[in-house]
């Protein structure tokens, strides 16, 4: 028997406009309220954007989030915070001067609650899918930042116009020092104005990750990993995959997920989520 569903964020549980469909919303409810399954949001995003989406699925996520790849797990009623993870302002700095050597778009700094980049242009991050409503700001020095915070920093991400930027990068990261290795990852938004793709590698501190949250968050509430559903779409959800009972990918996950998952679920426009929820937990 299933107790817990972990489910990533974009692409997987929002559509390309970033909205969680009624029918989503319905099936995690019903899981809950039925089944006891509580369903818990594993994403990169910062900590207040996924409470945010939390709120407005009407609280049907119960009781934690993990937000910034693993790197925080929060009791969202509480608000207590129950592992986090954060960068040295050393660190950062080493990454900034990957960033800058290599020309890579956009450097992103996530925080406890927004993430934080250094941009050209306001036009230029709405067209890398980068919104500044939504918990977002933009500023022209990250040094100036980590400088009056030191530590605060949980998670960076480096966005580039081309996968030949990235592929350049990528092996210089993932030689540093207490860095957990990464890869590249796509991502894709639709609006008014357009649909918007970028592509962008997420930096952990070593040892962080969404599997490691969530072997941390199931040990807490007894939960074994037989028990556990995670669903994603993208190259940070694979770790999550070596802690689950279950791994479904979405059908518009990459390729490289699809082959290591259990059973391939509708796109994240098809209420994937809702239908694999009807198909094992009911």
């Amino acid at each position: 028997m299933y107790k817990m569903i972990v489910l990533d964020l974009d692409g997987t549980l929002l559509n390309d406009y970033k909205e969680v469909s009624e029918e989503n919303i319905h099936a995690i409810k019903r899981a809950y309220e039925e089944k006891g399954v509580i369903s818990v949001i594993a994403t990169g995003r910062p900590l207040g954007y996924a409470n945010e989406i939390g709120k407005l699925c009407g609280g049907c996520f119960t009781n934690y989030v993990i937000a910034c790849n693993g790197a925080i797990i929060q009791n969202t009623k509480t608000k207590e915070q129950i592992h986090k993870v954060a960068f040295t302002n050393e660190e950062v700095r080493k990454i900034r001067d990957i960033y800058a050597e290599e020309k890579a778009d956009y450097m992103m700094l996530y925080t406890d609650e927004k993430a934080i980049t250094e941009a050209k242009n306001e036009k230029g991050l709405e067209e890398a899918g980068i919104s500044l409503d939504k918990g977002q700001s933009k500023i022209e020095n990250i040094e100036e930042v980590i400088q009056n915070n030191p530590q605060l920093t949980n998670l960076l991400c480096l966005i580039g116009a081309d996968t030949v930027t990235l592929e350049r990068i990528l092996p210089k990261v993932n030689l540093l020092e207490n860095i957990e290795s990464s890869v590249i990852c796509h991502y894709l938004y639709k609006s008014e104005g357009g649909t918007f793709a970028s592509t962008y590698i997420d930096i952990m501190k070593k040892g962080c990750s969404k599997k490691n949250a969530i072997q941390i968050l199931a040990d807490k509430l007894g939960i074994k990993q037989e028990e556990i559903i995670v669903m994603g779409d993208g190259g940070n959800d694979l770790p999550m995959f070596e802690c689950a009972g279950l791994k479904i990918a979405m059908e518009n996950a990459e390729d490289y997920l699809k082959e290591k998952a259990d059973f391939v679920t509708a796109s994240n426009n098809e209420n994937g989520v809702a239908k694999a929820i009807e198909k094992f937990i009911f």
